[in-house]
């Protein structure tokens, strides 16, 4: 689950931003004071920062200016008012700093964070050291994702989920290049988690090939009406599988 540091004062407020968040991430809250953040920053190590209710004194301009700057690599999230954003915006300048006006509603404050995180991992992940290509392996079968990890590790990065939801998670913290999904999954199928990655303007582009153990025509049929750009049959064949994964890479 990723982690997202909340500042801001210790109100009714605060709490509700708090419990939006909370379904989604792991939320710890902190005041606005700076050695408090400076700790809470050493402990849980944040994927994203958010600035609740930025304040108008002097006090909060000087500790907006020391966090941006000591801590310019992490994303930050502004959840602010016009008035509030005319004094401060220029202490929240560049890539990583966004803002969000008040009032807001729970469904733009998610999706104003995924956009975030995803964005702040595609700077600073995307590439890894080896500059291989990312592709995410997700099926509730662990034999599968071992034998489809052994087949690609030594060409491309892997990263396995078990779960859609899992898998949603590690889209957005990894940003890979592709995605080789099981369509047949409990909780949450692969059909649905390819639709939600449809609906999410940062993941709509990311290709996707479906997993199947079905050959039957109407469920191939079915597979293919959701456009993917591949679908492979379980357990997959090892050079089917390379050349369908080269061929998306090569377009």
């Amino acid at each position: 689950m990723k982690k997202i540091l909340l500042i801001g004062e210790l109100n009714e407020n605060t709490k509700s931003v708090n419990e939006y968040l909370s379904e989604t991430y792991q939320v710890q809250l902190c005041t606005k004071e700076q050695d408090d953040i400076q700790a809470m920053v050493k402990i849980i190590h944040p994927e994203l920062i958010i600035l609740y209710q930025l304040g108008l004194s002097e006090t909060e301009s000087a500790i907006l200016k020391w966090l941006s700057e000591k801590y310019d690599t992490f994303p930050i999230l502004a959840i602010t008012t016009t008035e509030e954003w005319k004094l401060h915006k220029n202490s929240l300048q560049g890539e990583q700093h966004d803002k969000i006006f008040q009032p807001l509603s729970k469904d733009s404050l998610l999706q104003k964070c995924r956009q975030m995180l995803l964005t702040g991992n595609s700077q600073n992940t995307k590439k890894n050291s080896r500059g291989m290509k990312k592709i995410l392996v997700v099926d509730d079968s662990p034999l599968i994702l071992r034998n489809i990890k052994g087949l690609l590790e030594r060409k491309y990065d892997i990263f396995l989920a078990t779960s859609g939801r899992q898998a949603l998670d590690t889209i957005i913290k990894e940003d890979p290049d592709l995605i080789l999904l099981d369509y047949e999954m409990p909780e949450m199928s692969g059909k649905e988690v390819f639709e939600e990655m449809q609906a999410d303007e940062d993941m709509k582009d990311i290709p996707v090939i479906f997993l199947t153990s079905i050959s039957d025509k109407k469920v191939i049929y079915s597979i293919l009406q959701l456009k993917p750009v591949g679908y492979i049959l379980k357990p997959p064949d090892t050079e089917k599988l390379l050349e369908t994964i080269q061929e998306v890479f090569r377009k």
